[in-house]
Order: C-alpha cells, then sequence, then structure tokens
C-alpha cells in the first residue's frame, strides 16, 4: 500500500474529532494496523499526515508519544531530533527506547546527562530516570549493587524491566524470595505475559495460605481470574470467595465470584438444552433466561473488575515468553 492510499485509509477512519488528539491518533494507528495490516513506518506516515492536515498541537512530539503507546518503539525513535531531546517527557520515552533495544550503555549515559541539579526539582521525572539509570546499570554490569536494594526499589525495577521486555533480568532481581517473586508474577501478568506468570504462580506456595498482605491478594486475584478465563469457574469462584472473607471491602471480588456464578448457570443451562431436549415453549424461556444472563455479564464487565491491557501489553497475551524457568 503506497502512501496516498494509507492517507485515504487514515482518513477514511470514523474517528470521532471530538476526541483528544492523542485519542484519536491512538485509535487511527489501532485501525492501520488491524484492519489493514499496515507496518510502524507505514502507521507512522499516516498519523503524520493527519497531524499536519489537522494542524493537530504537539507536532512531532506528539506523534512521537503515540507512535511510542502504540509499541512502534523504532519508529518513534527514528522520528526523535536531536532538538527535542530537551523535553523532559521524551527524555523518558529515548531512554526506555535505547532499554528496550538492549542498549543499556548508551541509555546510561543519556541518562546521566540528563540527570542535571536542575531537573532534581521535578521529583517525578527524577525518580523515573533514576530508575532507569538503575536498570541500566545493572544491565550494563555496572557499579550498581542490587542486592542492597530495599523491597520498594527492587519492585520498581522488577516491574521496570518486565515492562521494557528483559524478564531474565526481572528473574535475576527476584531470585528466590517468595514475595519478589510474587511481585514478578503481578508485573509479568499486568504486562501480558500470562503464561509466564501462569508457570511461575505453579511453583509457589498457594498465596492465600500466606497470609493476608495485599501481595497475597494480589496475587490469589490473578490466580482466580487465570481459572476464570480459562473456564475453570468453580475453582476460580472458590478463590474469589475466599479474598471476600479476607478482605469484604475488596470489590473485584465480588464481580469476579458473581462472573463465575453467571457463567456457572449459563453452562448448566446449555447442558441441560444438550441432554434433555426441551420442548419450543421450553426452550423459549431458556433463551430469555440466558440473553438475562447475558445481560448481566455485559453490565459486570462495565465494572473493569477484570485486568485489562493496553495494545502494546495485548502483544505480549498468547506470545512466547522469554522467561528462562527450567
Amino acid at each position: 500500500m503506497n502512501r496516498n492510499e494509507l492517507c485515504e485509509s487514515a482518513a477514511e477512519t470514523t474517528i470521532s474529532a471530538d476526541l483528544p488528539a492523542a485519542e484519536r491518533l491512538m485509535q487511527i494507528g489501532l485501525n492501520l494496523r488491524l484492519t489493514q495490516g499496515s507496518s510502524d513506518d507505514e502507521i507512522a506516515l499516516s498519523l503524520w499526515d493527519v497531524i499536519e492536515q489537522d494542524k493537530l498541537p504537539g507536532g512531532r512530539k506528539l506523534l512521537v508519544l503515540v507512535l511510542h503507546q502504540l509499541g512502534a518503539y523504532d519508529s518513534a525513535s527514528a522520528w526523535l531530533t536531536p532538538d527535542m531531546f530537551a523535553d523532559q517527557q521524551l527524555q523518558l520515552v529515548h531512554a526506555e527506547i535505547l532499554l528496550r533495544s538492549g542498549e543499556a550503555a548508551q541509555a546510561l549515559s543519556f541518562i546521566e546527562d540528563c540527570l542535571t541539579p536542575a531537573t532534581r526539582e521535578d521529583a517525578d521525572f527524577w525518580d523515573q530516570m533514576s530508575r532507569l539509570s538503575d536498570l541500566s546499570r545493572l544491565m550494563a554490569q555496572r557499579d550498581y549493587d542490587w542486592n542492597k536494594a530495599d523491597l520498594y526499589r527492587l519492585a520498581g525495577l522488577i516491574n521496570l524491566a518486565i515492562k521494557l521486555g528483559h524478564t531474565e533480568t526481572a528473574l535475576q532481581l527476584a531470585g528466590s524470595e517468595v514475595d519478589l517473586q510474587y511481585l514478578l508474577i503481578s508485573a509479568l501478568y499486568q504486562e501480558g505475559y500470562i503464561e509466564a506468570a501462569k508457570r511461575l504462580l505453579c511453583r509457589l506456595p498457594d498465596p492465600l495460605l500466606l497470609g493476608s498482605l495485599q501481595l497475597y491478594r494480589e496475587i490469589a486475584f490473578i490466580s482466580a481470574e487465570m481459572l476464570h478465563d480459562e473456564g475453570c469457574y468453580e475453582k476460580a469462584c472458590r478463590i474469589f470467595e475466599t479474598l471476600i472473607r479476607q478482605a469484604p471491602e475488596m470489590a473485584r471480588a465480588r464481580f469476579g465470584a458473581a462472573s463465575c456464578y453467571l457463567h456457572q448457570t449459563m453452562d448448566n443451562l446449555v447442558k441441560r438444552i444438550e441432554l434433555y431436549h426441551p420442548s419450543e415453549e421450553e426452550q423459549r424461556k431458556i433463551d430469555k433466561y440466558l440473553d438475562t444472563l447475558q445481560q448481566t455479564l455485559l453490565t459486570l464487565e462495565k465494572s473493569n473488575w477484570h485486568t485489562t491491557w493496553t495494545p502494546v501489553q495485548q502483544k505480549n497475551i498468547g506470545g512466547r515468553d522469554k522467561l528462562p524457568l527450567n
């Protein structure tokens, strides 16, 4: 598909002009990827044409940020120019892209240039860059002694390593400590590495037997959510119910249990239909009841009780993970 055809396809995409510019471009980019099979570079060109045509504020910065959100990291990097590195948001993006590509030494050099006394005033930027610096030092085998890092710092590094695709580094950080391995499972699951999280979870003790810490409840919830998605509603429901007893305020567990009940009821009705061959009148009643159950499930979904994944994270779901477990 040539550039003119890509532009026409982007223009034909029915995205509301009332949406914020970044969200609108995200939807156009996703549409081009999913329906047209466009490459990241093709998407970048199409989005740039939309930005210029509609005179969207932000220009190249807006394009780079949207491409980064879409997971088009090489394309985002290609649109970055040295004069843009004065922008702290783009400094973070560039440092992340360097680390994703495994250029730890180059990333560390860039980060050190960015961490000036003036930037220390922005606590959030300083903290994010410092974490990237720590991970860069670890990956470049520099003078970072991660064995002396506290639990909070290690948790942040594990999350960051998984986010940037360095699962082996995250596994190294977690070591054999059970709590750190639970943090690793959470990070893997949140980033869409579901099969890796499942494999690691099978090797560890049942978190519900270890106490009622929030970390243990979170891992138990993930376990129940996995079982729910596999159709093991009875097993999932038992975990959700235990969580409800331990933490009555945990609304997600209540919604999860309700979803299990509804799915079980629907499955039982379908089995009864197959087994007993009801009359037309009975079938109409059953269909009406099934429709009511389905509508209730849709209402439950709107509560956002279930984990959701961004377009970048969805790329990892069902993909081959690189977690080296023996």
